[in-house]
């Protein structure tokens, strides 16, 4: 593939409203390897800073010519220009909006109940940061999705991407448009939905979560909806010993996330 040596330059997301389909920013080496590896499709065009440590740029420039795809040599402040000042690891690439799911589209291509599955519901998180860790989480621990609303809360962006270490890219992203909704539909495919909040009826470790498992995290110090909350079959609580009064929103999905896991053996 030959590459580009044009340096500096215009990078900004006017650019991205030039092409054909709508475009975002993917930036960081893991979220940029796992694009090009897993789907070079999605991916118009990388940019390489100069200067790059040398076995980064080897391995990026080496999956952009397998896959086909354009690199360009670009100044390091164009790339800081470009993510907003973001710790871009001198690595960043243009790629095609994210496929976000419908509910009732991937609960149709899920194996039937009651085959074990494990599915996240995140409840209007509001922080970018925050959803690309739970995303990186479930899928670490084997959740076949993340679902997220289509209003009022966080949406996949290169942020979320970078954040999750490029997990974003590898778990279906399922867009809902009404929480609890969502969670009647996931019970009626056979799913035991449990929600995450310091007022739940029981400890999270007194028993293992059903194979079949969704788990709902409520926003940063909101929590969980009211309405949410009473359409879960239950309602579980972390114990702390210190005198800390709740848990980051990702660290209380990592937990839960893990405790499925772990009772899968």
């Amino acid at each position: 593939m030959k590459e580009n040596k044009s340096r500096g330059g215009n990078f900004d997301r006017r650019r991205a409203a030039e092409s054909e389909a709508p475009e975002d920013i993917c930036w960081g080496r893991n979220p940029v390897e796992t694009l090009l590896a897993d789907m070079p499709e999605r991916c118009s065009k990388v940019l390489i800073a100069n200067g790059v440590q040398p076995h980064v740029k080897a391995k990026i420039t080496k999956l952009c010519r397998e896959k086909g795809i354009v690199f360009q040599y670009v100044d390091s402040a164009a790339l800081d220009r470009l993510t907003g000042g973001a710790k871009h690891q001198g690595v960043a690439a243009y790629s095609t909006d994210m496929r976000l799911w419908g509910t009732e589209e991937f609960l149709a291509s899920l194996p039937p109940s009651p085959e074990p599955a494990l599915i996240l519901l995140c409840d209007h998180l509001q922080d970018a940061h925050n959803l690309g860790a739970v995303i990186r989480s479930a899928e670490a621990a084997g959740a076949c999705a993340v679902m997220i609303p289509k209003r009022g809360g966080c949406m996949p962006t290169g942020a979320v991407v970078k954040t999750s270490a490029g997990a974003a890219l590898r778990v279906p992203i399922v867009k809902t448009g009404n929480v609890a909704q969502a969670i009647k539909l996931l019970q009626d495919a056979g799913f035991w939905v449990t929600g995450l909040a310091m007022e739940g009826r029981e400890t999270l470790f007194r028993c293992d979560l059903p194979p079949r498992s969704a788990i709902v995290v409520g926003a940063e110090g909101k929590g969980l909806g009211g309405a949410s909350a009473k359409a879960c079959d239950d309602i579980r609580f972390i114990p702390m010993l210190g005198k800390t009064g709740s848990l980051n929103a990702s660290v209380a999905a990592a937990l839960a996330l893990f405790e499925w896991a772990r009772s899968r053996g």
